[in-house]
């Protein structure tokens, strides 16, 4: 996305403020919602390498995912996720530091099980050389996560009479606990390589759930998440004069369990020039061989909004009748305005 720099400081805490308040409504409309994933993985950094972290071309990125996944099932999956991050310090070598604050809220199946995180992010971006054009960036990540459960809405064999399911019948099973708190830690390291505004390439790996926190509401600590560990890889290739390729990639790993999603988009900018710049995004992504999805989507200056509609060809799909899920993202980022100290300087506005 291409920035654009505005003269008047005040236009840009106007925008900041602008930005802040739409990702404060986004949560507050779709702020109720299991495993969080999206298929628009490389559209919700925070999420996937804590070395994401300020390692973007602006000052502030706000970015906001929901996903609804498998609507024909009985009972969908609904995935909520925010952040933001800004760049703290630009050094005199150009390396920054940066930090940013990540939720996502999540809720599936009968029993209405709730996850919600808030995590911390904090990175270090060094520039390997003067021009800026290679960058190596490490991120910790330090998050606190509750889970919930509502047995109420959950029924048991002992409801069962001997002719048909009674609800009134008292459930008779013993449940220690409805809801637990837990830590969470991750840490990452990435790459980008800039060759130009509409040609770069990134490269990451990050390790996420180290403290192997205990998931169960029974007292048995045998029971612990796994670490998940992420690679991804991101390139954007300027291929003409108005249309970009860009190629994705992500693997991922937590005990015997993995995925490797792929695809890629084509942007096609419909003005290079002028008060605007406006492109859109179309592309089509795979995951192993489980699902795939159809991409669209639109940049405006600053601001991104791109939208995902998932295919599922697993074995669910005698249920689920090949519906996977709707996914949506929207990204803006903000640029401060640089001062000119020369002397004798004057501003286009009035010109």
């Amino acid at each position: 996305m291409k920035r654009k720099f505005k003269v008047q400081s005040s236009k840009f805490k106007v925008k900041a403020a602008c930005a802040f308040i739409l990702w404060s409504l986004v949560f507050g409309l779709v702020s109720y919602s299991q495993d969080i994933h999206f298929s628009q993985f490389n559209f919700s950094s925070l999420n996937q390498n804590p070395a994401n972290t300020n390692l973007f071309d602006g000052d502030y990125r706000f970015v906001g995912n929901y996903r609804n996944q498998w609507p024909s099932v009985p009972v969908r999956f609904n995935t909520f996720s925010a952040s933001a991050e800004m760049n703290f310090l630009t050094l005199k070598n150009n390396d920054r530091i940066g930090g940013g604050l990540v939720f996502f809220f999540d809720r599936a199946g009968d029993s209405r099980f709730t996850s919600l995180s808030t995590a911390l992010s904090v990175s270090y971006i060094k520039s390997l050389d003067k021009k800026n054009h290679h960058a190596l960036s490490g991120g910790i990540q330090f998050g606190l996560v509750n889970r919930n459960i509502n047995y109420s809405k959950l029924n048991f064999d002992n409801q069962w009479n001997g002719d048909v399911f009674d609800p009134n019948i008292a459930v008779d099973e013993n449940f220690l606990k409805t809801r637990f708190n837990s830590f969470d830690l991750g840490i990452g390291i990435a790459y980008k390589w800039t060759k130009a505004e509409r040609t770069n390439f990134t490269i990451g790996f990050g390790a996420t759930h180290l403290t192997q926190q205990k998931q169960t509401f029974y007292n048995d600590n045998s029971v612990k998440l796994n670490p998940r560990f992420t690679l991804h890889a991101r390139a954007h290739v300027k291929v003409a004069k108005q249309w970009d390729v860009v190629p994705e990639l992500m693997w991922q790993m937590q005990d015997s369990k993995y995925e490797v999603c792929y695809g890629a988009h084509g942007k096609y900018h419909l003005a290079l020039k002028g008060a605007h710049t406006v492109a859109i995004n179309m592309g089509v992504y795979g995951r192993s061989a489980e699902s795939g999805w159809l991409f669209a989507g639109m940049d405006y200056d600053n601001l991104q909004v791109n939208l995902s509609y998932d295919l599922n060809f697993s074995k669910l799909h005698v249920a689920s009748r090949y519906n996977g899920g709707f996914e949506v993202s929207v990204i803006y980022i903000l640029a401060k305005v640089k001062k000119i100290n020369k002397p004798g300087a004057i501003c286009p506005a009035f010109l």
